[in-house]
């Protein structure tokens, strides 16, 4: 019996995530600048934009779907897509509307 190995060195926190949870990652750092900006805490700003379900500790690990339901994953990830896409908007007008 033979087994193949790789051996590759994997460098950085995107080797053991998803991509979900890098996804959410990303979220959660412009969450955090865009609150900085407004002179808000986290929690708060992201409550009130609707972004409150990326503060928890993995998008996965809270997300209730089943998980063998291919059509319920790709619909997760659609929203979490769609997420990063209204938050990105709201980066752009907070980059307009600074001084």
């Amino acid at each position: 019996m033979r087994v193949a190995l790789d051996t590759t060195y994997i460098l950085g926190r995107g080797a053991v995530k998803d991509t979900y949870n890098l996804l959410a990652d990303g979220i959660v750092k412009l969450l955090r600048v865009l609150a900085a900006v407004a002179n808000a805490t986290l929690p708060a700003w992201a409550e009130a934009q609707g972004y409150e379900r990326y503060l928890g500790s993995s998008i996965k690990g809270e997300a209730t779907i089943d998980w063998s339901d291919r059509k319920a994953r790709r619909k997760l990830l659609g929203e979490i897509v769609a997420d990063a896409d209204r938050l990105l908007e709201l980066a752009r007008q907070a980059w307009v509307e600074l001084p």
